[in-house]
């Protein structure tokens, strides 16, 4: 899923709206975003895949109430998503393609994951994390974010196939940034259904791969490896990042995994990454780096999203450097990637 620098943030006014009707728009964003959640989660997108459709044609097949099916349709439009045609039948934009279940870019599991249930009711509690630093997710759900997911198996699915959305582009453009050739051993640290590592194994057919994730998890990476072509290169071990590493990796990659978690944590698991890493070896970092100023930039926001869900932080790149330091890394550069993505690329100091 690639997040432009540029994005517009709220609601679309004019050129000349005052301040306060921007920052009206930014406030009643839910009103865009609810319906097109609701579109999302009907699968209006999949029912216009063929061509457009008339509002009762899809009410049918949605198991809708036409009026308000329109609605939603009539607000989503006015933001650009789906479009009335000059008969009265509705059809797909470029944005409202992606809420396809096929789509080239989907992104129809994030619109329900941040859009409804339990993150979209976390964020009701965000005043008091800022009051107290509880997670807010914690708050509103009475239990941390992975603990509810161990509990509810319908947004456990949404989130793992969002996390597989913004993963899938990212592979190809990694290998052609680094090359892996020269890592006999790659090791996937929360490495979710395999994707990242799988994509990379595909590219270098001379690597083998560790992937290192809770065990209901494991047993999603076992089909995405196999269709892959990769899964007997790669040793699945059940486990979890913040408890173990595996040694004698000639790479360890971390993707979002790191912004999950406060200071502390994220330390003790770079210091359990350098305490198995050989002296060689080479640690990839896949985060969103928050750049200095005002500016926007989808960092910055998506550091709401970890404040509130599960005490965790988007860092500034001197902020990555003295945390990699402090675990016994030397940040060597840092590479941009599929936005708001970057690659940290950092080597261990010597002991």
């Amino acid at each position: 899923m690639t997040l432009e620098a540029s994005a517009p943030i709220g609601l679309p006014g004019g050129p000349y709206d005052p301040p306060h009707a921007r920052l009206l728009a930014l406030a009643a964003a839910k009103w865009a975003a609810q319906p097109v959640a609701v579109l999302a989660e009907l699968g209006i997108a999949d029912l216009l895949a063929d061509g457009p459709r008339t509002v009762a044609d899809l009410a049918a097949a949605a198991d809708a109430q036409p009026s308000a099916l329109r609605r939603c349709l009539r607000a989503a439009a006015c933001v650009g998503v789906f479009a009335e045609q000059e008969d009265g039948r509705w059809g797909l934009t470029p944005m409202a393609d992606c809420l396809r279940r096929d789509a080239a870019t989907p992104i129809r599991n994030w619109v329900l994951m941040l859009t409804q249930g339990p993150m979209w009711d976390s964020f009701g509690k965000l005043a008091e994390t800022v009051r107290t630093g509880r997670s807010a997710f914690e708050a509103a759900h009475g239990t941390p974010l992975f603990a509810y997911l161990d509990k509810d198996d319908a947004f456990r699915g949404v989130y793992e196939s969002a996390m597989g959305e913004l993963t899938g582009e990212l592979a190809a453009e990694l290998a052609d940034t680094v090359d892996f050739g020269r890592y006999g051993t790659l090791v996937d640290l929360g490495g979710g259904d395999g994707a990242l590592l799988g994509g990379l194994l595909a590219r270098y057919p001379d690597c083998r791969g560790v992937l290192v994730e809770r065990p209901r998890v494991i047993e999603l990476a076992r089909p995405r490896l196999a269709e892959l072509g990769v899964a007997d290169r790669v040793r699945l071990v059940p486990g979890d990042a913040t408890a173990e590493v595996p040694a004698g990796g000639d790479a360890y990659l971390v993707k979002n995994v790191l912004h999950c978690f406060d200071d502390d944590t994220a330390l003790a698991v770079l210091r359990r990454i350098r305490a198995a890493a050989g002296p060689d070896a080479a640690l990839f970092v896949v985060e969103a780096v928050v750049p200095p100023g005002n500016g926007f930039h989808w960092a910055k926001l998506i550091d709401i999203e970890m404040l509130a869900d599960n005490d965790g932080r988007e860092r500034t790149e001197e902020e990555w450097r003295g945390l990699l330091a402090e675990a016994g890394f030397a940040l060597e550069r840092v590479c941009a990637a599929t936005p708001p993505q970057s690659v940290l690329i950092a080597r261990p100091l010597p002991r």
